[in-house]
């Protein structure tokens, strides 16, 4: 079967093939009813466009990198929503300082990776954004000296770069004194492990910061958390009464024997617990800013001190809950 290509999703939503190509490239003009029906399109048919030839063709468009600037490329790694918000924050912030930002899907594979950067480099991009990813991203084939990189969620991608995150580790030491506070005296965490690495450990560097002066840390192993009867044996077992979290899937449970939780994330709106909140566009707009400045120093290559710059969110509750 051959692979689908951009005018079979123009044909699949009736549109013009320029208006998928605004919709992929994230152009404000078109209507939220076309765009969604484009995006539905491209989920159907399983469209990937192939990212250096999406490269190549915008620095073929008259006016592409339209910033006084010059074009930083945000290097989407796993195309999801929250990405999809980062990656606003940097187009937003980009066009402030006079840039121009394009969103281009990581490939997978060296030489995939290789081809990219090598069409990055002769079109004149000296600054690459790395989206969030949920995994640990290992980014080969990439020419370092050649260009200035920050990563945007995500502390733990190979190889070490600038990086920008919500604050994790206060995130989860202000959630444990939240909890103590209302009087809760046993607190776990229940993060799946990947995803906790990908903060760098500072989930769990905070949530021990926190517990440390009241009890031995309890943190829940994969196996068991992915089992609901297992996991509600081992919050009885180990007498918990608070729990830190990120897993909208455990609210049910949780909710059931009325566990007081608080999300470290945003998966915990709209539900009957507090939320560490900060803006995803934010996490983009930093990271700009960041690269903006290495770029002005022209610090090209990996750095031998990564910086990383950590935003303070806010503590929220659905107003129709009580916070923790």
């Amino acid at each position: 079967m051959n692979r689908p290509t951009l005018h079979d999703v123009a044909r699949e939503a009736d549109v013009s093939h320029m208006t998928v190509s605004r919709v992929l490239h994230g152009v404000r003009a078109v209507r939220p009813g076309t765009a969604d029906r484009v995006r539905a399109a491209v989920e159907k048919l399983g469209y990937r466009p192939d990212p250096a030839l999406s490269a190549l063709a915008a620095y073929r468009t008259k006016g592409g990198g339209r910033g006084t600037g010059g074009t930083v490329a945000f290097i989407d790694c796993d195309g999801t929503e929250h990405s999809r918000s980062v990656f606003a924050g940097a187009r937003a912030e980009a066009s402030l300082l006079g840039y121009a930002c394009e969103a281009i899907r990581l490939p997978s594979g060296k030489r995939a990776q290789t081809r990219l950067s090598r069409v990055l480099f002769h079109r004149g991009v000296p600054g690459l954004l790395f989206g969030p990813s949920e995994m640990r991203q290992e980014f080969t084939g990439w020419d370092w000296a050649r260009f200035a990189a920050v990563s945007l969620g995500a502390l733990c991608h190979r190889p070490a770069m600038h990086a920008v995150s919500p604050d994790y580790f206060h995130g989860a030491a202000s959630a444990c004194e939240r909890l103590f506070e209302t009087g809760r005296k046993r607190i776990a965490l229940i993060v799946d492990s990947h995803l906790q690495t990908r903060t760098g450990d500072l989930w769990l560097g905070g949530y021990a910061a926190g517990v440390l002066a009241r009890h031995a840390p309890l943190v829940c192993p994969d196996p068991i958390m992915r089992k609901h009867a297992a996991l509600l044996a081992w919050l009885q077992k180990n007498k918990i009464d608070g729990v830190l979290t990120i897993h909208g899937e455990l609210a049910s449970l949780l909710g059931k024997i009325g566990m007081t939780a608080a999300y470290l994330n945003q998966e915990g709106e709209g539900l009957p617990f507090a939320h560490y909140h900060l803006p995803r566009a934010d996490i983009g707009r930093e990271g700009v800013r960041l690269l903006h400045h290495a770029l002005l120093r022209r610090e090209f290559g990996l750095p031998a001190e990564p910086k990383h710059v950590a935003l303070r969110g806010v503590w929220q509750t659905d107003a129709s809950s009580v916070s923790p």
